[in-house]
């Protein structure tokens, strides 16, 4: 490590100029401070902020696609509610609640609307 930092000291060519006069640092110092106290123009913050926005409308697009891949489809929830074969079909209409974990554990939930205690 310190043969690469003396290889750079080596070659610096700056180490053998001269230090600036003061005018030239004052002149320096004074398109320094004038840069800064200059107001940026509006496109610029038009820029930033549309930027913003793209970025956060990107990123609900994303989470909303995610979520609707993650659920399953229509198809697959008709499965589960299928009778027998040979079993007439309810006339009732059942509701039911899905949860499906990561780990794969899946717990279903029946509504029947005429359950009494």
């Amino acid at each position: 490590m310190n043969e690469l930092r003396d290889w750079l000291k080596d070659a610096d060519p700056v180490v053998n100029e001269p230090p600036l006069s003061d005018a030239d640092a004052q002149r320096m110092r004074r398109l320094i401070v004038a840069a800064g106290e200059s107001r940026q123009s509006s496109f610029v913050e038009w820029a930033r902020g549309s930027w913003a926005a793209a970025t956060v409308v990107i990123a609900v697009t994303i989470a909303l696609s995610m979520s609707r891949w993650m659920q399953p489809g229509e198809d697959k929830v008709r499965d589960t509610a299928v009778a027998a074969p040979g079993i007439a079909p309810e006339t009732v209409t059942r509701r039911q609640v899905q949860l499906i974990a990561p780990g794969g554990t899946r717990v279903i939930w029946v509504f029947n609307s005429d359950f009494t205690p």
